[in-house]
């Protein structure tokens, strides 16, 4: 079967275009990512920044975001699309395999914006960059709370993978994420032209 391709209306084709301008004027002006009042902020602005897990966290002092996450996250936000709510370097149990999956929760208004960076993340295990494929999947953050998230987290096939080889996808996609994400967004303007 094959299903006819809609059309979009302008309206729809205006949004979408929003959607992917956002993308690509994120951070233009270099404001800081963290926070304003980040100790760092301006030049030194960056994801390997030691104050991130602070500074991005809602409660720095009790909960700190996990060093080994926290440059993902930081890129995340970095484009604004998305907003990170929620943060796990990944952990292996008392028997020393994988208990815990690395992974970022975040919020984002926009479909488009989702295919672009589930697309940015294809292309890096596409280019044989990752270990695993890595997938953006719909999940909810607390009973109580009616917005959806989503989390960017590896999928698991049949051989666990070790948290090393997990963690240093994360630092390739946080290496890669802009970006990726930037050629993705501007290919799709040009197809949708």
């Amino acid at each position: 079967m094959r299903i006819k391709q809609r059309k979009d209306s302008e309206k729809h084709a205006a949004g979408v275009r929003e959607a992917l301008d956002e993308i690509l004027q994120s951070n233009a002006d270099g404001t800081p990512v963290c926070a304003p009042d980040c100790p760092k902020a301006g030049a030194h602005c960056s994801r390997l920044c030691a104050d991130i897990p602070q500074m991005l966290s809602s409660d720095p002092e009790k909960h700190p975001l996990e060093g080994g996450i926290a440059p993902l996250v930081y890129e995340l936000k970095r484009l604004e699309a998305f907003i990170p709510c929620w943060s796990c370097e990944g952990h292996n149990g008392p028997d020393g395999t994988l208990w815990k999956l690395p992974r970022v929760w975040f919020y984002c208004d926009s479909v488009v914006q989702l295919r672009v960076l589930a697309d940015a993340i294809t292309a890096l295990h596409i280019e044989r960059k990752l270990n695993v494929p890595w997938r953006i999947a719909l999940t909810f953050s607390d009973d109580d709370n009616a917005d959806t998230t989503f989390s960017l987290e590896p999928v698991l096939e049949q051989e666990r993978p070790t948290l090393a080889s997990l963690q240093h996808d994360v630092d390739t996609i946080a290496a890669h994420l802009r970006s990726g994400v930037f050629v993705q967004a501007r290919q799709l303007i040009r197809r949708t032209e």
